[in-house]
């Protein structure tokens, strides 16, 4: 095992935007992906549907002002295509997609197995959880050569869980090398390039491997299954497959309540990810998936910058140029395990960064992601993805205007349709789908509660979430990265105070406030008319029971990691 440091290395600058001429001129594409869940059937029925809707909407307002109508409505198509689209797919999901869909490719068999490099970024993480990703990729089955690279940008290098780490990564090497394995640990000097600089750093380190996995520290793979056979098979079938995303599953579900809620939502997110991969503009998500090594080299460095800031979502940025390249991404459908947030903290975190860094690279690299490289169903694949963030957060204030402007059957009608219906649709695929969190043998009625808090209390915080990152970026407020929280807490770490959701509670009294406007105004304080704000009453208190439910609810001492893999999830 090699220990290094980046502060004798030599830096390899590898600039983005300076391209030849030859790099300039489109590439032509023909990827392998023969059973494509997204097509142009679907975008036709997204159309067709968004018409009829409008057509509706414009019949509630048939009593307004002909500029009201058109200005509504304007306003309305954004969140109605973003919807549908959304709504179209989920159902297809429920009837059509499956654990074994595109699973077409025979694993590898051949004398010469490529050499793998794993790439597991770190930063001030506990020793125990790190752990349990490198004895996952330990134990995950490959018959060629594995090379580990830690990357570990922690401040403190004197901390128990740093030097425990480093002494792990050396005796892996010790004990394993008779199986071909190699490991490095390397320290990242550097902090303020976050995880994009370590992933540049370690790609410096990497040896023989052709192929390279990244993988969070909180990531597992199977045991039983031929994953990364399965993946090299993909890859030599197609020269331009740039990368394969591994689905994923929380693994960490069990901790608590919060864990529960948020990994019914997250399983859906990641589902709908996962399908949309097959014939879609595949997103990398950021770990648990594999990349071709030269195609790394020709998009560039994962670190870049917009305004002045650093670019907090190194995965889309990179999928974006890996397109731009004349390569594409796809899923791979095997199962591999991540952790879900364990607070509601981290949750907020995670959601901000995710928002505020697809809107930077939407407007730095629009025209990468709108290139001719990316066919016409993968452009309005990847605009549904990139403006979702936009859409789900300015719900609220939408709402608000419309419940205080034109209330009644205008505003219940859009609640229902960009709220209340893709919710409820969303619970179903969860409650009934193999591939989401429904496998979990708990009794039913616990089902509905964690269902219900993760498609209601939680996806409503996230939209919340959602809504002050876009404003924060909107008015160029610098987004931080914090780390999600893996370790255990307790009440002397963690912030409980109501102040800490400043801005949730802010958007509380705002809609609670435009309610009662409205019910005061409009209807005169009559009791019959209450029907006409209960439904943004309804998603307001959605907002403040996650809150009060869940603000104080952090990891235990008792959340052992033994059973938080996913080899312990599929069994």
């Amino acid at each position: 095992m090699k220990v290094y440091s980046n502060a004798t290395t030599r830096k390899i600058s590898r600039p983005r935007n300076e391209k030849s001429k030859q790099d300039r001129r489109p590439h032509s594409r023909k990827n392998t992906i023969y059973k494509k869940f997204v097509n142009w059937q679907i975008l036709s029925l997204v159309f067709i549907l968004g018409i009829v809707f409008i057509s509706f909407f414009t019949s509630l307002m048939i009593e307004k002002n002909i500029f009201v109508i058109f200005l509504v409505n304007i306003l309305t198509f954004f969140f109605v295509w973003n919807k549908l689209y959304q709504m179209i797919y989920d159902l297809k999901i429920l009837f059509f997609f499956n654990g074994k869909y595109g699973l077409d490719t025979s694993p590898l068999q051949c004398e010469d197995y490529p050499t793998i490099s794993f790439v597991v970024p770190s930063f001030h993480e506990p020793f125990h959880v790190v752990k349990m990703t490198l004895d996952s990729i330990i134990e995950t089955p490959y018959k060629g050569k594995k090379e580990i690279i830690v990357v570990d940008n922690s401040t403190n290098t004197l901390s128990k869980d740093f030097l425990l780490l480093k002494d792990y990564v050396q005796e892996l090497e010790a004990v394993y090398s008779i199986r071909h394995i190699s490991t490095k640990f390397i320290h990242n000097c550097k902090t303020d390039t976050l995880k994009p600089g370590n992933l540049d750093l370690a790609e410096q380190f990497i040896e023989d491997g052709e192929f390279v996995v990244i993988l969070d520290v909180d990531s597992t793979l199977p045991k039983e299954e031929k994953l990364l056979e399965n993946a090299i098979a993909e890859f030599l079938s197609d020269n331009k497959l740039g990368f394969l995303q591994f689905s994923m599953r929380a693994t960490n579900y069990h901790f608590s309540d919060l864990t529960q809620s948020i990994a019914f939502s997250q399983d859906l997110h990641r589902l709908r990810l996962t399908s949309r991969g097959f014939g879609g503009y595949k997103i990398f998500e950021g770990h648990n998936g594999m990349w071709r090594k030269i195609v790394l080299e020709k998009v560039g460095a994962w670190t870049d910058y917009y305004r002045g800031n650093i670019m907090i979502t190194e995965d889309i940025l990179k999928s974006a140029l890996v397109y731009s390249h004349g390569y594409y991404g796809k899923t791979l459908n095997i199962t591999t395990g991540e952790w879900v947030p364990n607070s509601l903290n981290a949750l907020e975190s995670m959601w901000m960064r995710w928002t505020y860094g697809t809107s930077q690279v939407l407007f730095k690299y629009f025209r990468d992601i709108y290139g001719k490289t990316v066919s016409m169903v993968e452009k309005f694949d990847i605009t549904y993805h990139v403006l979702h963030h936009f859409s789900q957060g300015f719900i609220f204030p939408t709402a608000i205007v419309f419940q205080v402007f034109i209330p009644g059957s205008v505003t219940n009608a859009f609640i229902c349709f960009t709220y209340l219906l893709p919710q409820l649709i969303g619970a179903t695929i969860s409650l009934s789908n193999s591939n989401t969190i429904c496998r979990l043998k708990i009794p039913f009625v616990k089902k509905i509660k964690y269902t219900y808090s993760g498609f209601f209390l939680i996806d409503t915080f996230i939209m919340s979430t959602q809504l002050n990152s876009s404003i924060n970026f909107l008015l160029r407020i610098p987004q931080g990265w914090k780390v999600t929280e893996k370790g255990i807490e307790n009440s002397r770490t963690r912030d409980h105070s109501l102040l800490n959701k400043s801005f949730h509670l802010m958007l509380v009294g705002v809609t609670f406030a435009a309610c009662g406007l409205s019910w005061i105004v409009h209807y005169n304080m009559d009791t019959s008319k209450i029907i006409h704000i209960v439904l943004l009453g309804f998603m307001n208190t959605n907002l403040l029971l996650c809150i009060l439910v869940f603000r104080k609810i952090g990891r235990k001492k008792y959340n052992n990691i033994e059973s938080a893999t996913i080899n312990h999830v599929i069994r």
